[in-house]
């Protein structure tokens, strides 16, 4: 994390502080066995740590604790809805900077003339949070913007606390197998990483423009970036006007504004799916009716990244619980666990249980909300834990699913999905799409022409010695014993997968094909 013209903040003194306000809010324990305060034994109880107490401990830690916290109420895969609920009372609101100590931000980007490029400034903030605050000014064209100021420090004591944290998420990590399950270091680095793009205000507005891009395409507005006076602590945009959908509670049921929440959702929705890269926080107040259903979007700040072997996966998991394929379901949960070990045998059972609840409804009725619930619970249960860049996606939709019911009540987001998957499906299995795959094969198969010869060395060493040497991987073991014991016989379809591959190859390599060909027949005939 770069602390750009910030000075740097003692390790020493921080971890002090933060020991201090670890045993202020009992658990001095735990600051003795992380080192921070003398404490003989260097031991702990997990049980020391409850809701009320820990949220304090992150509030007092200030800014980053604060965000911390924000980012577990989103974790419903670690902690149960009693923890959910005391970290999302943690809320990114402080007090404003004076403007006195704003101003030489804003000479340190513009010049010491910075007043020139506006023909008005407000010097009242328009919002405050720990990162940066906002005021709204007009330019000598007439144009209205809002900019963005980071405060000043703000990098430097954030960059120390996620080093600090991070250190010590590692001890606690080593120390306690309770605490390792839940990966702290991994969940702190990505936090981390996050929290440093989320500094650079840059690097906000380029994502404003890259997202802006795709949603201008379905109809979303978001606010034009003014770059010439746009940098690392200062960004200048376009201001959006129109009715902040925060201010919309009231008007549940109104056929305008279940309109506008239905547009709402759909942007989200094809950001996540169709996009890859979305808006990671489109709660109320970065939402903006403007005219009589227009979306508009601003702030962000935060954003969300999927690759397209992520968004497959999540395809892949929505089409297994409507399809009430409980084997399936198991098999995304654990590939985003690590292939931990678990009894595979329960967890489907399990698993059958749950799709038996949305049986019949899971795409015409039920909420993703409801849905997310009851797999946490599954999780949580069998110590599974979700990759961290999910987290985002996860408080996307069910802050998306939350405010589309407040306005469209009937609105049914995971009904909505359908088309927009099969939307997807329809780009995957495009002309394009499968041109794109089969120069993939063509090159696979030109680097398999290449190995060739020593292939053929493989052979001939086999039919000399008699003897075909394999190195075996445990974990591949495992799941072939797992395999036999779910069926009788895998001879059918790896004859049958050989047999087909054969046939792909034939125009390729009469030899290639030859081999594959003659695998299958040893496959099925052996006994």
């Amino acid at each position: 994390m770069t602390a750009s013209r910030d000075n740097p903040i003692s390790n020493i003194a921080r971890a002090a502080e933060i020991g201090q306000i670890l045993a202020r809010h009992g658990a001095k324990n735990l600051a003795g066995a992380l080192g921070l305060v003398p404490h003989p034994e260097g031991l702990f109880d997990p049980r020391e740590f409850r809701p009320a107490s820990v949220v304090a401990f992150l509030r007092d830690i200030g800014p980053v604790g604060i965000k911390l916290g924000q980012l577990l109420a989103t974790r419903s895969d670690l902690f149960g809805e009693h923890w959910i609920a005391a970290f999302s009372t943690l809320h990114d609101q402080v007090s404003p900077v004076p403007f006195a100590l704003i101003e030489p931000v804003l000479a340190s980007s513009w010049g010491e003339d910075w007043r020139s490029d506006f023909a008005q400034f407000d010097e009242q903030p328009l919002a405050s949070a720990s990162i940066a605050q906002t005021y709204s000014a007009k330019l000598r064209d007439g144009s209205e913007v809002i900019v963005k100021v980071r405060r000043p420090g703000a990098a430097a004591r954030m960059e120390a606390d996620v080093r600090l944290l991070l250190r010590l998420a590692g001890i606690a990590e080593a120390r306690s197998p309770d605490i390792a399950r839940y990966r702290p270091v991994e969940l702190l680095r990505t936090f981390g990483r996050n929290l440093a793009w989320e500094m650079d205000l840059a690097a906000e507005s380029r994502a404003c423009e890259r997202v802006g891009a795709y949603l201008d395409t379905i109809g979303i507005k978001t606010p034009a970036i003014h770059w010439e006076l746009t940098g690392l602590r200062v960004n200048v945009q376009e201001r959006l006007y129109g009715r902040p959908a925060s201010s919309l509670g009231t008007s549940s049921g109104e056929p305008r504004m279940a309109a506008f929440a239905k547009r709402y959702a759909d942007a989200v929705l094809r950001m996540i799916i169709l996009n890859g890269e979305f808006h990671g926080d489109p709660h109320p107040g970065n939402v903006f009716l403007i005219g009589e259903e227009d979306v508009g979007f601003i702030d962000f700040g935060s954003v969300g990244t999927l690759t397209k072997a992520r968004r497959d996966e999540i395809v892949r998991l929505v089409l297994a619980i409507a399809g009430e394929e409980p084997n399936a379901v198991a098999d995304v949960l654990l590939g985003w666990a690590g292939e931990p070990k678990v009894d595979r045998d329960a967890l489907g059972v399990d698993l059958d249980q749950l799709i038996e609840e949305f049986r019949g409804t899971v795409l015409s009725g039920i909420e993703f909300s409801q849905i997310f619930s009851r797999v946490f619970d599954l999780l949580r249960d069998y110590k599974l834990v979700l990759p961290s860049d999910l987290a985002i996606l996860l408080r996307t939709l069910l802050t998306a699913e939350g405010f589309v019911r407040s306005l469209a009540p009937d609105y049914n987001i995971a009904e909505e999905t359908r088309p927009i998957i099969a939307e997807l499906l329809t780009e995957r299995f495009s002309l394009v799409s499968a041109r794109t795959g089969l120069k993939k094969i063509g090159g696979q198969l030109l680097g398999l022409s290449a190995s060739l010869p020593g292939l053929l060395t493989i052979a001939n060493s086999i039919a000399r010695s008699g003897y075909l040497p394999i190195q075996l991987d445990p974990a591949s073991v495992e799941r072939l014993a797992a395999a036999r014991q779910e069926t009788a016989s895998i001879k059918g379809p790896v004859g049958a997968a050989l047999i087909v591959a054969a046939a792909l190859l034939v125009e390729q390599s009469w030899m290639l094909a030859g081999i594959s060909l003659a695998s299958a027949a040893v496959v099925l005939l052996r006994k």
